[in-house]
This record gives C-alpha cells, sequence and structure tokens, in this order.
C-alpha cells in the first residue's frame, strides 16, 4: 500500500482522500438553481461587506469629526438668533461674540478633519483588504473560478505594497 492515497490512521480506520480544490479544472457552468442559490449567497455576503464598511466610515468619520461637531452644536445652541438658549452655561460663559467665534472655529476645522478621516478610512480599508471581501456574480455563475481571474483586475487594493512608490508631498 506504499502508493495508495489512503493510510491507516491510528484507530485502524482508512483516513480518506482531500476533496479536489476549488479552482481545478476549467471554469465550467452551474445549473440554474445552482446559480440562482449561489447568486443569492454572493448578494447577502455584498451586503454584508457593504453594511461592514458603512459601519466603519460612519465610526472613524464620527471620531474625527467629533471636535467640529462640538464646537458647531454649542455654537448654534448658544446663540441668540438661533435657538434662544437660556442653559446656564450658555448666559454665564458664552455671548453671541463667542458662540459665533465657535462657529468660524467648527466649520474651519470641518474641511481638514473630514480629509484626515477619509485618509484614516483608506487606510484602514486597504489594510483590512476589505475589496477582496466582495464577491463578484461570476463566481455564482461558473464553478472553479480561480480566484487569480477576479481578484487581480481592476482593484487598487490588488497592487503588492511592495512595488508601490511612495510619494512624500
Amino acid at each position: 500500500m506504499s502508493g495508495s492515497l489512503e493510510r491507516e490512521s491510528p484507530s485502524g480506520a482508512a483516513a480518506l482522500p482531500p476533496p479536489p480544490y476549488a479552482g481545478e479544472g476549467p471554469p465550467e457552468l452551474r445549473g440554474s438553481l445552482d446559480c440562482w442559490a449561489c447568486a443569492v449567497l454572493v448578494t447577502v455576503q455584498n451586503l454584508l461587506v457593504g453594511l461592514l464598511n458603512l459601519l466603519l466610515v460612519a465610526g472613524i468619520f464620527g471620531v474625527v469629526l467629533l471636535p467640529a461637531g462640538v464646537l458647531l452644536g454649542f455654537g448654534f445652541l448658544c446663540h441668540s438668533k438661533f435657538l434662544h438658549a437660556q442653559a446656564h452655561y450658555c448666559t454665564a460663559h458664552l455671548h453671541d461674540a463667542a458662540s459665533v467665534a465657535l462657529l468660524v472655529a467648527g466649520f474651519t476645522l470641518v474641511v481638514p478633519l473630514l480629509v484626515l478621516a477619509l485618509a484614516a478610512y483608506c487606510r484602514l480599508a486597504r489594510r483590512l483588504q476589505l475589496a477582496y471581501c466582495l464577491v463578484p456574480y461570476s463566481k455564482a455563475v461558473y464553478k472553479n473560478l480561480p480566484a487569480a481571474q477576479y481578484h487581480g483586475s481592476g482593484c487598487c487594493c490588488a497592487q503588492d505594497p511592495d512595488t508601490v512608490e511612495k510619494v512624500w508631498v
């Protein structure tokens, strides 16, 4: 039994050979029911990845834009022309000129913080390789589709990070 695929396990039962790996052989069309079921699963996975991306964007932008949001919130809350707030902290510490200063500072901080938040999201998405989690619908139509066929084409995240030149501005 030296050339056989089956080997004796310690318990005495014969071990089964491993199943063939996906991607072996040429791509072949799936059946109609199989194609439909696989398309539903691909859609669900892509929607879950999209939801994960939205939660990631909301979390990062929420944290990074929090200082500008606080400045704008207190500026609008304590200015006499907007909400007519008579809260103790507004009447004791902030008058209209201070509220205008908070509004100006808040609106001035929004654009740089948006750029920082977008850069943080792009870096995190590239680090987590979220583009690889999206499955193309051709995977639902064809069996044995090799991963190199759909991961290496047209995706900006698929580049090898060692070969990309870095430019400092």
